[in-house]
């Protein structure tokens, strides 16, 4: 799926967690990303376009691919 991120949000270096979340949308619906094992993820920001594969789960009530395959795309 070829999509924009709309928002990326990552637990903070002080915090235990480590995961990286970011809304996906392609036009069509929104997907949650979840990165596990990740504090940062370098270009996965919000207004990125990035082509995404995964399996789609559901997370309360929500579609979401925990750790993604992605490829960051040109922006335009």
């Amino acid at each position: 799926m070829l999509g924009r991120l709309r928002s990326v949000e990552a637990c903070s270096p002080k915090s235990t967690c480590a995961e990286v979340e970011a809304e996906f949308f392609d036009g069509t619906d929104s997907i949650a990303l979840v990165w596990i094992g990740r504090r940062r993820i370098p270009g996965i920001e919000p207004g990125r376009r990035i082509l995404v594969r995964g399996r789609i789960g559901d997370r309360d009530g929500g579609k979401v691919i925990f750790n993604p395959y992605y490829e960051l795309r040109e922006n335009s």
